[in-house]
């Protein structure tokens, strides 16, 4: 997974993978620790279909932001949380998916 430094590092990781998965978080919050253990363990299943990519945003107090953009495009996003990791991965990995089907693509989970 990618640690982004800024904006520009972003866009350019979206625009550069046919499948890429964001995530805004606060790398320090409860939500964002979990998150990113979330994100760790999808990533391991992907298969390299899905790139992932955090950007820390450390000034966010929100909940975390995942968004999956499909060539350039977003296609999904996911920015409430039940708080319980299990939940959690199963409902993003029902999202992600679904979104993969509807975009013609063979989901790697």
């Amino acid at each position: 997974m990618k640690v982004l430094r800024d904006v520009r590092d972003a866009k350019r990781f979206v625009y550069s993978n046919r499948v890429a998965l964001l995530a805004l978080l606060n790398t320090e919050s409860r939500e964002g620790k979990l998150v990113l253990k979330i994100l760790t363990k999808l990533e391991r299943i992907s298969k390299g279909l899905i790139a992932y990519a955090v950007l820390n945003v450390r000034e966010r107090s929100n909940s975390p932001i995942i968004t999956l953009f499909i060539d350039g495009r977003q296609a999904f996003e996911q920015d409430t949380y039940f708080g319980h990791e299990a939940k959690d991965l199963q409902a993003l990995k029902w999202g992600i998916r679904e979104t993969l089907r509807n975009w013609g693509l063979e989901p790697p989970f």
